[in-house]
């Protein structure tokens, strides 16, 4: 009789450890599911962020508020945070390709490490790429601005 009481002990114990750890790993998984329901929702923020900066510059672009130069730096950097496979679809080819070919430009202090007439040469460079470009940059600027970026 005295067994059967230890055993039952034993298993009543035992059965109240089980019982508190299985209670704890549920208190940790809920915490875990919260955990990834708020990084998913910091992460589509800052997507939509994003996306929104992206439509803000080219249409910034658009109303010749931003020059073409400046406006395809941004948003190479902008569409390679949002998506790395962004800049690189046909639609925007010539945004990506106007990049690379300034790239190598000297801006913010080393352009204005530069004496004028090196700088003269730079903004004829420059220039003469705008106007090459602009009209086919533009017209993925408003492709831009009514891309639906996708985010899942």
């Amino acid at each position: 009789m005295l067994l059967i009481f230890i055993a039952a002990a034993i298993l009543l114990a035992l059965s109240g450890v089980a019982a508190y750890y299985w209670i704890k790993l549920k208190k940790v998984q809920n915490q875990q599911k919260a955990q990834i329901a708020q990084n998913q929702k910091a992460w589509l923020d800052r997507q939509q962020e994003l996306a929104a900066d992206i439509r803000f510059i080219a249409n910034s672009m658009l109303q010749e508020q931003c020059e073409i130069t400046e406006g395809c730096m941004r948003l190479k950097v902008l569409m390679d945070h949002l998506d790395q496979d962004l800049a690189q679809k046909t639609e925007f080819q010539t945004l990506q390709f106007y990049y690379q070919q300034t790239l190598s430009m000297p801006h913010h202090e080393a352009y204005k490490a530069l004496n004028r007439k090196e700088q003269f040469s730079q903004d004829k460079k420059r220039f003469a790429l705008e106007d090459k470009y602009r009209e086919q940059i533009l017209i993925e600027a408003k492709h831009i601005v009514q891309y639906p970026f996708n985010f899942g």
